[in-house]
C-alpha cells in the first residue's frame, strides 16, 4: 500500500513538472521573459494575408522556416500557427514546407542555395513565404535567379532590416513584400493585455511603393 502511494505521488510530481515545463517554454516562466504571443501571431497573420493577396488561381504556397524540433523556438511556432489559421480562413493551404535547422546562436538567414533552388522550382502564380528573411546573395546568385516566376514575401524580425538592405530585393521584384519589425512603446497601437510604457513588437508591410518605411541601409 505504501509503495502504491509513493508511486502515485511520483506520478503526480512528474505530471506537474511536465505542465510547468510547457508553461516555462511558452510564457517564459521564472527563467526568461514571456513570449509576446499577440505580436508573433500578428506577424503570422500578416504574412498569410500577403500570401493570399499574391496567390493566383492554380498557384501553390511554399514556406521556408526554421526547424523547431531540434532547437525549440516558441515564437516561430506561434507565427506558423497564426499563418496556417489565416490561410484556412482564406480557403488556401500550404503546398510544401522547407524546415531548416539553424544554429540558435547565429543570426537567422535563409541559405542562398536553398532559396534559389526553391524559387527556380516554384511555378508561376505561386507564392514563396520565407520566415527566415531574404538570403545574402552574391552577384552570381542574383544572375542565377533569372526570371522569377513566383511572388516572394519575407518576414524580417529583430534588426534584420537594419542589417540587410531590402531595397534591392524590393526594387528588382525579388521580394513583393517584406514584413518588417519595429519596436515602440505601448500606447501607440497598443496590443490587448499590454501595460502603459511597456515595450512591444510591431510590424509593418513594406513593398516597392513605400520603401521610405525601411530604416537607413547598412551602407549609410
Amino acid at each position: 500500500m505504501r509503495d502504491s502511494k509513493v508511486t502515485a505521488t511520483i506520478a503526480v510530481a512528474v505530471t506537474l513538472g511536465a505542465f510547468a515545463s510547457i508553461y516555462v517554454s511558452v510564457s517564459g516562466g521564472l527563467f526568461g521573459p514571456a513570449v509576446d504571443r499577440a505580436s508573433h501571431e500578428a506577424a503570422g497573420v500578416m504574412m498569410a494575408k500577403e500570401a493570399l493577396a499574391l496567390l493566383q488561381p492554380g498557384g501553390e504556397i511554399t514556406v521556408i522556416t526554421r526547424d523547431t524540433r531540434a532547437f525549440k523556438n516558441p515564437a516561430t511556432d506561434i507565427q506558423m500557427a497564426g499563418f496556417r489559421k489565416t490561410l484556412r480562413s482564406g480557403h488556401a493551404k500550404i503546398h510544401a514546407v522547407l524546415a531548416l535547422q539553424v544554429d540558435p546562436l547565429r543570426p537567422v538567414r535563409v541559405p542562398a542555395g536553398d532559396f534559389c533552388q526553391i524559387v527556380r522550382d516554384t511555378p508561376a502564380g505561386s507564392v514563396v513565404v520565407s520566415f527566415m528573411g531574404p538570403p545574402l546573395l552574391s552577384e552570381a546568385q542574383w544572375l542565377q535567379l533569372g526570371n522569377i516566376k513566383p511572388a516572394i514575401i519575407a518576414f524580417c524580425p529583430g534588426r534584420m532590416a537594419e542589417e540587410v538592405d531590402l531595397r534591392p530585393f524590393l526594387r528588382a521584384g525579388v521580394l513583393k513584400a517584406a514584413i518588417v519589425e519595429r519596436s515602440g512603446l505601448a500606447g501607440a497601437g497598443m496590443t490587448p493585455g499590454t501595460s502603459s510604457g511597456r515595450s512591444q513588437r510591431t510590424f509593418v508591410t513594406v513593398t516597392a511603393a513605400n520603401l521610405d518605411q525601411l530604416p537607413p541601409s547598412p551602407a549609410q
